[in-house]
């Protein structure tokens, strides 16, 4: 009998008897009954009925000629649902493309192509004379000898059909099924590399033939990816195939293009923007080995290949690598224990590694290489504390901070403001009574997005409009506190009218290539004044900015939040960083109520190494993580006291049971933000010195963790290596 896994919450899999006619292989989909209907479930591994059991129900039919899924993605599979305590079945089906997932069949993802035949010159002269858009089609299909799609002759020559239809009359051009990938038109042209970047390639391709975990650690502007783009060549030149994960949808379309002019080979993306149709031909051709590199988001690192022999996760640092919601993982340790299962390199690219990754520089396995100059000689912006606690800001905003925006716009520089604060005002309330506009869902305040005279909570996103008069006293008189980008760019237009202002938030940024569109106008090189959030620290090189403004970091200094500190190293210089990446010498400016906080004093060194030093060693005489480590057990329900209810009966079991010696608990207690999207949640987190002993202990006691299954009145979810506790 086969046990097969489905898309179900349940940390089990599922036996079935399997017709000898099926010839079935672990890897594919059947149609399997369940319950009154029929599920599709993935073959995971074949079992002996032990209890001779005949009341098993038999496989209904085979979806699949051959495995979607190798041998190796179902182990990674199985570590990633141990190691998470996630559910097999949903976490499996994440390693298929939505329309895999509902069942359809696998068709063959090529696509029509046309591409050219041989022509003499007298030919070529006809062409030329008598129908110059055939000529033009004909050119550009011989830069293209493997063919060119529909959609690429579109994008080129707009109506090309009946040109087409000439081409073919002719005997010039013909049709064929391809796989339409996308190949440069120029040969690729690497340039020299600095003395840095060619130790780091040399010392990390001495170490391609097996498995090591490898820090870039570089500078901002240091040249990370040209790092990358010369270990990915000679991978590929070895015949096999790269994945590269970016933090941001944003960033994915700017380094394929890079990559595929750089590599001259082939380069697929895959990201959660993407339709169905073309996430799923990516998926196929790469798992079929038709191009080398994949660039793409988290999941991008669940597709198969017949041969990879390489990952790089870029920026490894950020938080949007970890999954928090449905099925819990972090891509960058998936990643790590997938190559080693492969016996491949790993490459950890950052400026500012996280914790994690520092810490886990003591093992053997783990090796860092430096940049530490930036690409062309240019120094990274010293960091300049602006005392913003004397004075009242302008849309905040210092004066010293709007002088050196107009001294640097005048020098025809261009500047941006960092603000990780997206809408018109986060405050809103009466004078008269003190109301305030809470959200009705979350313990937080309703934000005032001025443009759209709406009230919007951003931890729910429920809307309200923004109230004539105070609901709660009638009063007329309702103000807006604190500063948003929206409210910052309304000022920065009014204040400096003559030069364009772009905001860059997840409110003005919702396409896939609005980013890119929206950033293209500073490639210009004219003066412009760039406002924007979080989006902004993930990696985008941005060559003429000479200016960068941090307008509130102080929120970071108090935070109840364990990573508060971690998180503002990272940003400041990250985006601090952005500046003065071409000829034009750069400057920060970090706006602080606090200049004399040791943090804020620690920032204008720009030592990183240092800076986490304290921080880690803080995070060791806690038992914090990542010198502890952590699963939470988070319940959300409708009822605060129903929340710590349940978590108390967890907690009881848990001491039933018996937990090993060094294990601590923490809670039950309200989560730090308790009510969110209308539910209660409460915690109970356990710190161990490692995860292992954590697993151990919980996995025999999951079946009666999860007594009651969840439903809509509790819902227990387990999170293992929490960014929060």
């Amino acid at each position: 009998m086969g046990r097969f896994a489905l898309p179900l919450p349940l940390h089990q899999g599922f036996d079935y008897r399997v017709p000898a006619s099926l010839d079935l292989q672990p890897g594919m989909r059947c149609r399997l009954p369940f319950g009154s209907g029929f599920r599709t479930g993935i073959l995971l591994e074949w079992v002996d009925n032990e209890t001779g059991r005949g009341d098993l129900k038999a496989v209904e039919a085979r979806l699949d000629e051959e495995p979607l899924l190798s041998e190796h993605m179902l182990e990674l599979a199985r570590w990633v649902a141990d190691y998470y305590l996630q559910p097999i079945g949903e976490l499996l089906f994440l390693f298929l493309p939505r329309a895999l997932r509902r069942g359809q069949p696998l068709k063959d993802q090529r696509v029509t192509c046309w591409r050219p035949r041989d022509a003499d010159e007298d030919m070529l002269d006809n062409l030329a004379r008598r129908a110059p858009k055939q000529q033009a089609l004909y050119l550009s299909l011989l830069d293209h000898p493997e063919g060119m799609t529909a959609q690429a002759l579109r994008e080129l020559h707009g109506d090309w059909r009946a040109a087409m239809g000439g081409l073919v009359d002719k005997g010039l051009a013909e049709s064929h099924c391809g796989d339409g990938l996308d190949w440069p038109e120029q040969p690729p042209d690497f340039p020299p590399l600095t003395a840095d970047q060619q130790a780091a390639v040399e010392a990390i391709s001495s170490r391609l033939d097996g498995f090591g975990s490898h820090l870039l650690q570089g500078v901002t502007g240091s040249g990370k990816t040209e790092v990358y783009l010369a270990l990915m060549r000679r991978v590929i030149e070895q015949g096999r195939q790269v994945i590269l994960l970016a933090p941001e949808i944003g960033l994915t379309p700017q380094l394929v293009d890079r990559m595929r002019r750089r590599l001259g080979r082939p380069v697929l993306l895959s990201h959660s923007a993407q339709g169905d149709a073309e996430r799923l031909r990516n998926w196929d051709l790469f798992r079929r080995g038709r191009a080398p590199v994949l660039i793409g988001t988290r999941s991008a690192l669940f597709s198969d290949c017949p041969d990879l022999g390489l990952i790089v996760v870029d920026e490894e640092h950020d938080a949007s690598y970890r999954q928090q919601d449905g099925v819990r993982y972090h891509a960058r340790d998936v990643a790590i224990r997938r190559a080693q299962q492969l016996d491949i390199p790993v490459i950890l690219g950052s400026a500012t590694p996280s914790s994690e990754t520092l810490y886990n520089l003591r093992r053997p396995h783990a090796h860092r290489y430096w940049l530490r100059q930036r690409v062309g000689g240019g120094q990274p912006p010293a960091i300049e504390l602006v005392d913003s606690g004397r004075i009242q800001p302008v849309c905040g905003c210092t004066p010293q901070l709007l002088k050196a925006v107009e001294r640097h716009l005048h020098d025809g520089g261009q500047v941006l403001l960092f603000l990780n604060r997206r809408g018109f005002a986060p405050v809103v309330m009466c004078h008269e009574c003190g109301w305030q506009a809470q959200c009705h869902q979350c313990d937080a305040r309703m934000t005032l997005h001025q443009s759209i005279q709406r009230l919007i909570c951003h931890h729910c996103g429920s809307q309200q409009a923004m109230p004539a008069a105070c609901p709660k006293c009638g009063h007329g008189e309702i103000r807006h506190y604190g500063v948003g980008t929206e409210q910052l760019e309304v000022f920065l237009r009014e204040r400096f009218a003559e030069y364009p202002v772009i905001r860059v938030d997840r409110d003005t940024v919702t396409a896939r290539e609005s980013l890119a569109q929206r950033l293209q106008s500073l490639h210009q090189g004219k003066p412009a004044i760039l406002v924007g959030t979080q989006m902004l620290a993930k990696g985008h090189d941005y060559p003429h900015i000479s200016l960068v403004g941090i307008l509130d970091a102080d929120q970071a200094l108090f935070s109840s939040f364990y990573r508060a500190s971690e998180r503002l190293i990272q940003t400041v210089l990250q985006v601090s960083g952005r500046a003065g990446r071409a000829d034009r010498p750069g400057q920060a400016l970090l706006q602080t109520a606090f200049p004399e906080h040791p943090l804020m004093q620690g920032l204008k060194t720009q030592d990183y190494d240092r800076l986490m030093q304290p921080i880690l060693q803080e995070r060791e005489l806690l038992g914090f993580p990542p010198a502890a480590r952590a699963v939470t057990l988070q319940v959300d329900a409708l009822e605060l006291k129903a929340a710590l209810h349940r978590l108390q009966q967890l907690n009881e079991e848990l001491e039933r049971a018996g937990l090993p010696s060094g294990v601590r608990r923490v809670g039950p207690i309200p989560a730090l933000m308790t009510r969110r999207i209308g539910r209660y949640r409460a915690q109970l987190t356990l710190l161990a010195a490692d995860v292992a002993t954590l697993r151990k202990a919980l996995r025999p006691l999951l079946p009666k963790l999860l007594q009651p299954r969840n439903r809509r009145d509790s819902r227990l979810t387990i999170e293992v290596d929490p960014l929060d506790l």
